[in-house]
């Protein structure tokens, strides 16, 4: 199998099999000839679909609809080679002719001929001719119309256009530092004697930001459980938690674990911890966490969080709910999540979050915390169900240095977009 093939059988699977891409490439990273190059080609499709799609379309005499998915993974990987990577020999444009007779015999001609056009009309082809400014941006950058309408309804033009180049840029890798096993600057002097660059994360205490991450997952330091990967604000929202030693938390939509195993480091291995999610595959993650890292007191459970459970009424001091949602704060990082979700996903997971949140409040403590957080952007699934919180009777809402919640901004803030807010259970009626 040549890296062509392996670069088609990862996109066919997070295209049409619902894979993740960053799985996929683990999955096939030791039959890589050029991993780089694998990569490299793998996410600058996924990040470019919209507008590969819209050029092949200006040369097809074939309706997009109508060529074999196959085919159009290939022309996808072709039409990348040649414009993004200035691949414009026919050694190229042969070796997926040849992958075509694989995938779809009768259309090595087609593959041929459409390719070949490209080269000698890229200049031409690759001109984008729309006259909506939305419409002309969600082709560009490679974002569903829907939502890129959505965001600049949101937000405007400028925060739009900002947004949508940073999705395709390329995005350090973020570690937290294992505080029960080193400091962050032990770590960083060993890391960086094997060669890795790194600096400390402006948001995080507890993190390093690695701008040359090849090679990390083998380290003995982090086989040892002295780092876990992790982005800087997914770290905040544990931060922002805090929980104090010797407390019950509960992390309600646990997977892949990352929070659960922070909240318990925070707590110094004393909190008793029950990590929670829906998804029963999704724990055998955690626990590998658990192990690696040397963590102790974390439970696992697995329940429909928007389901109420009685034994655990007023039973956590803390309770945080990262909530199910879009995950339109990670494009950059997991490109394939613009094409699998819409407007209408957007509205049940923000009725989805809502009922989860229902059932998050009556399982803490009075004068406990809570804290809502998502991995998105926009006010449906953020601000809406924020509101939503603040105005329960039996909730007091408490400010996030002095801001009445934290709103990552991705191309602002160089991390994945995230919402964090916070609350407290009120003690008495009439606490504020």
């Amino acid at each position: 199998m040549n890296d062509l093939e392996i670069i088609f059988n990862i996109l066919n699977n997070v295209i049409y099999k619902d894979k993740k891409s960053n799985d996929q490439i683990n999955i096939f990273a030791k039959k890589a000839l050029n991993l780089s190059y694998v990569t490299k080609v793998v996410y600058g499709v996924l990040e470019n679909k919209i507008y590969l799609d819209y050029m092949i379309d200006k040369i097809s005499d074939i309706k997009l609809k109508k060529i074999h998915a196959n085919i159009l993974i290939i022309l996808e990987m072709g039409f990348y080679n040649i414009h993004f990577l200035s691949t414009k020999d026919y050694a190229t444009v042969d070796k997926l002719v040849d992958l075509s007779k694989k995938k779809n015999k009768k259309s090595k001609g087609f593959v041929n001929a459409i390719l070949r056009n490209f080269i000698r009309n890229e200049e031409d082809t690759a001109k984008i001719k729309i006259s909506d400014d939305i419409k002309s941006l969600s082709v560009r950058y490679s974002m569903p119309y829907e939502l890129t309408r959505y965001i600049y309804d949101s937000y405007g033009m400028e925060y739009t256009k900002n947004f949508l180049r940073y999705t395709n840029q390329y995005v350090p890798l973020a570690i937290r530092v294992n505080r029960l096993k080193t400091t962050r600057d032990k770590l960083r002097d060993l890391l960086e004697k094997d060669g890795f660059n790194l600096r400390n994360s402006k948001i995080s205490k507890n993190a390093l930001i690695v701008e040359n991450p090849s090679g990390l997952i083998d380290s003995t330091y982090f086989k040892e459980g002295f780092f876990t990967i992790q982005g800087e604000s997914s770290m905040k929202t544990v931060e922002v938690l805090n929980p104090s030693e010797n407390t019950r938390i509960l992390d309600l939509c646990a997977a892949p674990g990352s929070k659960s195993s922070y909240l318990c480091e925070i707590s110094q291995n004393t909190g008793k911890i029950l990590a929670n999610d829906i998804s029963a595959k999704k724990l055998s993650l955690i626990e590998e966490n658990i192990k690696r890292l040397g963590l102790k007191n974390i439970s696992l459970s697995n329940f429909d969080a928007s389901g109420f459970k009685k034994e655990f009424q007023e039973a956590f001091d803390y309770v945080l709910v990262d909530a199910p949602c879009s995950g339109l704060g990670l494009l950059a990082r997991k490109p394939e999540i613009r094409y699998k979700r819409g407007m209408d996903d957007i509205y049940k997971l923000r009725d989805l979050q809502r009922k989860i949140l229902d059932q998050a409040v009556k399982y803490v403590k009075k004068g406990g915390i809570l804290v809502f957080s998502t991995c998105t952007l926009g006010p449906i699934e953020n601000q809406d169900n924020f509101t939503y919180l603040k105005n329960k009777k039996d909730l007091s809402h408490q400010r996030i240095d002095n801001k009445d919640y934290l709103e990552y901004v991705p191309f602002e803030d160089m991390t994945d977009g995230f919402f964090i807010s916070k609350f407290k259970k009120k003690e008495y009626e009439r606490d504020n």
